[in-house]
């Protein structure tokens, strides 16, 4: 079988995953530069595409290989202990997601979930506390929505959920849409106050649904789209999602061994076996 990856140049995740379609015995072309991507120049028949993120020609390399039916499996940051920015992405978690983010694995094997060590509350927050408006950043490819737009959305909510409290993405505090800002210093503070959170489709929430807090998405696309609503899921339904999640991220370490690899090949049908070893 022969892998195509999509990258930007030189990245070291990438490497690993190639390093590991080679361990299993599979051909993989050298990375290629997913910004240099032209459909017309770059297209090649590939059994399977890896593609590092949606941005540069991301979304137009998903598309082009998926109309030709080709799958694509889309590597983002992950779920649970996830990586978050570039100090730790050789030991955060990536997500591999088939033919678009956020598409969680059908295995809901608990040997992963439980070697992780993740807590799930059965039920956390203040019933009494405010509702929390967790923004995302301006641009991001899971909604791709403009600074004009996000503002937009959030007078939305603000309109549904009088007195709500926004907090801003870290990585642009500045951004506070006008709304009164949670005081809270960390994630984990604001959400023991809160009865409620709202977002986009941010991985706010899975904290939200570990933390035992009910979180709504408004924008499509959220991995846990499922668990949205007002009310908080039951333990063993979040725990199910949790271990779907678990099974669907792995590190650079693990991309090198070439088990996530073949855990991908059997959700897609091309392993006779049904569940894998994972370390």
């Amino acid at each position: 079988m022969r892998w195509g990856i999509f990258a930007r140049n030189g990245f070291e995740g990438a490497e690993a995953f190639r390093q590991g379609i080679l361990e299993i015995g599979h051909q993989a072309k050298p990375v290629q530069s997913a910004s240099d991507y032209t459909s017309s120049a770059c297209f090649e028949p590939f059994d399977l595409i890896v593609l590092f993120g949606l941005h540069w020609h991301g979304v137009d390399i998903l598309r082009d290989y998926t109309t030709h039916h080709i799958p694509v499996v889309v590597v983002d940051y992950g779920y649970l202990k996830r990586t978050n920015h570039a100090h730790d992405w050789r030991v955060g978690h990536w997500q591999t997601s088939i033919n678009g983010l956020n598409r969680l694995s059908p295995l809901e094997d608990p040997t992963r979930f439980n070697a992780l060590s993740i807590e799930v509350a059965e039920r956390g927050g203040d019933p009494d506390g405010y509702i929390l408006l967790c923004v995302q950043t301006v641009g991001d490819a899971s909604h791709g929505r403009s600074e004009k737009e996000l503002q937009q959305w959030c007078d939305e909510q603000a309109n549904q959920w009088p007195g709500l409290l926004i907090r801003p993405h870290p990585l642009q505090a500045e951004l506070t849409y006008g709304l009164p800002v949670c005081p809270a210093k960390t994630l984990n503070e604001a959400l023991a106050g809160a009865r409620l959170v709202v977002t986009g489709n941010s991985n706010t929430g899975n904290d939200c649904l570990r933390a035992g807090v009910p979180v709504i998405a408004t924008f499509p696309g959220a991995a846990w789209a499922d668990l949205s609503g007002p009310t908080l899921p039951s333990l063993e339904r979040r725990l199910r999602h949790f271990r779907r999640c678990a099974n669907s991220q792995w590190t650079w370490a693990e991309f090198r061994t070439g088990v996530p690899q073949r855990s991908l090949l059997n959700q897609l049908g091309y392993c006779e076996q049904s569940t894998l070893p994972l370390f």
